[in-house]
């Protein structure tokens, strides 16, 4: 069992082709693969033409305890650099600690660049259905504010 709650996004389907997303927390990559194949035990999921992912951590330096490093990894399922589309978008939307997977069943019919924003769209649903997107940099907006502004924002 997976120890954390897993966020779906909606099937979306295009062209005959159908895509779904789930995203989770996920503190160490060493539990990676737990998650895939709790994913995976689903039936319908096992079914899908392809599979891809990306996940982003951190992992606290042997050197120092205040220093970690952020460890992220990839995969294109069969969908050329779709692993690497998901991981810019972690990157990109701050997200930390956090796997996403996104499953498409092929409908015979090829989206072109109507892949990428399908792709994103459901990942992006995933994501922020469990409320991971942005967190870092909302944290950092929030801090660099001058005092003012923070006492203004909060009245609001």
């Amino acid at each position: 069992d997976w120890p954390y709650p897993i966020y779906s996004s909606d099937r979306l389907h295009d062209r005959k082709s159908i895509f779904v997303a789930h995203a989770s927390m996920l503190p160490k990559d060493t539990m990676f693969p737990l998650f895939l194949d709790v994913l995976t035990a689903s039936p319908k999921l096992k079914k899908a033409t392809h599979c891809m992912y990306a996940y982003r951590t951190s992992q606290c330096s042997t050197t120092s305890i205040s220093k970690s490093k952020i460890v992220t990894g990839q995969h294109d399922g069969g969908e050329s650099g779709s692993g690497n589309h998901l991981a810019r978008l972690l990157d990109v939307t701050g997200c930390e600690s956090t796997v996403v997977v996104v499953s498409r069943w092929y409908g015979g019919v090829q989206l072109g660049g109507d892949r990428w924003r399908r792709i994103t769209e459901v990942a992006k649903e995933a994501l922020g259905k469990g409320g991971f997107l942005n967190q870092k940099r909302n944290d950092n907006k929030e801090n660099n504010l001058p005092n003012s502004a923070k006492k203004n924002r909060k009245r609001k």
